[in-house]
């Protein structure tokens, strides 16, 4: 499946070359607090004064509301004039300052991730349901190509030929048990999808957002220009970029490419357990070039992209 993805997308690349050839809560408390220390300071000026037997000693001078002690002592004509709200601590815990565990649990939430970390809860959740003990991946890979401008035209015959061999959609169903396939075919469950090793540099952005008991991740990967021997670093981390070395095309040499990688979108749904139930790539490309066919040299400019959805069954 991977050799047929870098095939197709080369159709791509062929076109070209076809073409080419072609053509405040703490402030309240502390308030209370105060007010508590005021009403208590005079409490104590009341009361103070007189020890219940000889060995005890009281320090009238000494300043109440410098004492945890003078907040509760009691007035001589026995009322209690300690606001009531204060002799109960924990009616007033909720306006401490103290981080409530429902904050904590949305600071740590996916949602609240930073770029890096969508990237990273991304690529790890992948990886994960590549080697998860059985799967079954339904695979859905789809090819567009346009091309814009051809010289000479008389090439169009041998660029339709090229896009119709590849511009296409096709489907595959494997399945694997740990990474590795069970059925008939051979490979790994990546290759049967798509690398998920993006580098969080590669990210333009990258959100998660809940849906129901799911998370939803959205990915901009950053634009990358590539010629022939210079492959786009991260779009070859999450996607496969083109390859012409390995595609049939009809007999065109392309001697000459620049590619421009607009920016490849990626989105996943990942359950509650960690697991990835859907996953998509969507990678657009635009390029020009030159070769010859037949000792007929030309030049052309062409568009197109390859999308590949992956749908997860445990």
């Amino acid at each position: 499946m991977k050799e047929t993805i870098v095939k197709s997308v080369i159709a791509m690349l062929c076109v070209i070359a076809i073409c080419i050839t072609s053509s405040a809560a703490v402030g309240k408390y502390s308030d209370a607090l105060i007010e508590a220390a005021k009403l208590s300071g005079s409490t104590s000026a009341v009361g103070g004064g007189t020890a219940e037997n000889d060995t005890d000693t009281v320090t009238p001078d000494i300043p109440t509301d410098e004492t945890d002690e003078a907040v509760t002592d009691a007035p001589a004509d026995g009322t209690d004039t300690v606001p009531e709200e204060n002799t109960q601590p924990d009616a007033s815990a909720p306006d401490t300052g103290v981080t409530q565990p429902e904050k904590d649990e949305t600071a740590n939430a996916p949602t609240s991730y930073s770029r890096e970390q969508a990237v990273r809860f991304y690529t790890d959740s992948m990886k994960k349901s590549f080697t998860a003990p059985k799967t079954t991946i339904k695979a859905t890979q789809t090819i567009g190509i346009s091309v814009d401008e051809m010289d000479p035209k008389m090439a169009e015959k041998l660029a339709k030929k090229i896009v119709n061999a590849y511009a296409k959609t096709t489907e595959s169903t494997r399945s694997f048990a740990k990474g590795i396939a069970t059925d008939d075919g051979e490979g790994k469950a990546s290759d049967h999808v798509f690398p998920a090793d993006l580098d969080p540099k590669g990210a333009k952005t990258a959100t998660v957002t809940k849906k129901g008991n799911d998370y939803e991740i959205n990915i901009l990967v950053v634009p990358e220009d590539a010629t022939l021997e210079k492959f786009p670093v991260y779009n070859r981390q999450c996607s496969f970029p083109l390859n012409l070395a390995t595609v049939d095309l009809f007999g065109l040499t392309i001697t000459q490419a620049d590619f421009t990688y607009e920016g490849t979108k990626i989105k996943a749904t990942v359950g509650a357990d960690g697991y990835v139930k859907y996953a998509e790539v969507y990678m657009p490309l635009a390029g020009k070039g030159g070769g010859n066919f037949i000792g007929i040299g030309g030049s052309a400019t062409v568009s197109g992209y390859m999308k590949k959805t992956a749908t997860f069954t445990y």
